[in-house]
């Protein structure tokens, strides 16, 4: 019985911490936008055995300036179809029975990237802006510039 249950479930890992809670807070929102190549948004939405329809009006539009001169697009998602990316993309990363083999080290770094901008998400909070993930890796964080001749010393 086991063996059976086994290959019915598949054999998927568990789910990271915080999953279920984190497609609450998904389930949320009215928006949430994604920054990352087309390549990538393509290949973790991309379901060639399955009718799945969620992200069909969820278009990629070619990000403005220097990070859509790097092949850059932003998607824009509700809540609903977050819910089903993160679902997907969690598939996708434990080899569950849904889960794609071919996509995980990308569904992985999208994971990644769109979980900590969604357990930021607070119930109530005043809204300043769309919730968003940018999945690019050469995106330097905004800070002060270090001169290479600053002294360290104290």
């Amino acid at each position: 019985m086991a063996s059976f249950l086994a290959l019915v479930t598949g054999c998927a890992d568990d789910p990271p911490a915080g999953h279920k809670e984190r497609l609450h807070k998904a389930a949320g929102v009215a928006a949430f936008k994604i920054t990352c190549t087309k390549d990538m948004w393509e290949r973790t939405t991309a379901f060639p055995n399955e009718s799945i329809d969620s992200f069909q009006d969820a278009k990629p539009r070619k990000s403005d300036g220097a990070a859509g001169g790097r092949g850059l697009v932003e998607v824009t998602l509700t809540g609903s179809q977050l819910v089903d990316y993160l679902q997907q993309l969690n598939d996708d990363m434990s080899g569950g029975l849904r889960g794609r083999d071919s996509v995980e080290p990308m569904s992985r770094r999208m994971y990644e990237a769109l979980a900590p901008v969604v357990d930021q998400i607070q119930k109530n909070a005043p809204l300043t802006k769309v919730p968003a993930a940018i999945v690019d890796d050469a995106v330097v964080p905004a800070g002060p510039e270090v001169s290479p001749t600053a002294s360290t010393n104290a």
